[in-house]
């Protein structure tokens, strides 16, 4: 089963960080950038379906929506999970590129392991600068896999759902967008993200509306709208069964109104 990390898919200036020296973490998605900088020791990381070691002062850098997972043994790791609302400029630019492996300038690393590569709670304006330096390295230093290469297929469903969900899409209408059988695609959907194909659009649907919530003063019907569901009945009981709380209730928790 891939996982599917909601509360590292908001946006609004959202920004986690983590340091592992022995965690094993399955098959996941979200829509942040996941920058990661082996401290000691080394990685083993898998980016749909392509596994790669990353070394002592490596870094790697995943973009939104991509699969991966990762296993720290005997070593230790620097996590980063933040929107791209950060580094606008370059997601635009590089929206395509699946991952990059990196590393960094010798002083710029000694920066970045003083300021950005701790647990510490930095301030908006310094951790943008932090990551424009991450992305600058990235692009002069970085060998890029983009969406043509490995595993395509799921990069470019996850894709057009996303830019797609306040729709009514169905799974004929991806079927036919990407140039697929129905039936062959339907089956192979299923095997890449061991599941069907309501549960996985309701997930990143419910997503948004998360987002929405917390985020907008819009109504609660106009979230519904906006996130692609054809009833507001519809919307609070999916909600709920994802989030364990309904729209309501989760507004009030977030304290965005």
């Amino acid at each position: 089963m891939i996982l599917h990390q909601v509360d590292n898919s908001r946006g609004n200036y959202h920004y986690n960080s983590y340091i592992y020296d022995d965690i094993l973490w399955p098959a996941h998605f979200h829509g942040s950038f996941e920058l990661m900088y082996v401290i000691e020791g080394s990685v083993d990381i898998s980016v749909n379906g392509v596994t790669d070691i990353l070394q002592q002062g490596e870094l790697i850098l995943i973009s939104p929506y991509n699969i991966h997972s990762l296993k720290v043994i005997e070593g230790k790791t620097w996590v980063g999970v933040f929107s791209e609302d950060f580094v606008t400029s370059y997601a635009k630019k590089h929206k395509s590129t699946q991952y990059s492996k990196f590393k960094c300038n010798t002083d710029i690393e000694e920066i970045l392991k003083k300021l950005l590569f701790t647990l510490e709670n930095h301030d908006r304006y310094l951790c943008i600068s932090l990551l424009y330096m991450v992305c600058n390295e990235c692009v002069k230093n970085a060998h890029l896999h983009n969406s043509q290469q490995s595993n395509e297929f799921i990069h470019n469903v996850i894709t057009y759902i996303s830019e797609n969900i306040s729709k009514d899409i169905s799974l004929k209408d991806i079927a036919s967008k990407m140039n697929y059988e129905y039936h062959y695609f339907s089956c192979l959907f299923n095997q890449c993200f061991s599941t069907n194909f309501k549960s996985f659009i309701n997930l990143l649907r419910i997503e948004k509306a998360c987002a929405l919530l917390k985020e907008s003063k819009c109504t609660i019907t106009s979230v519904s709208e906006a996130c692609g569901f054809a009833s507001i009945r519809n919307f609070n009981r999916v909600f709920k069964s994802v989030c364990d709380c309904t729209p309501q209730e989760y507004r009030k928790i977030q304290g965005s109104v």
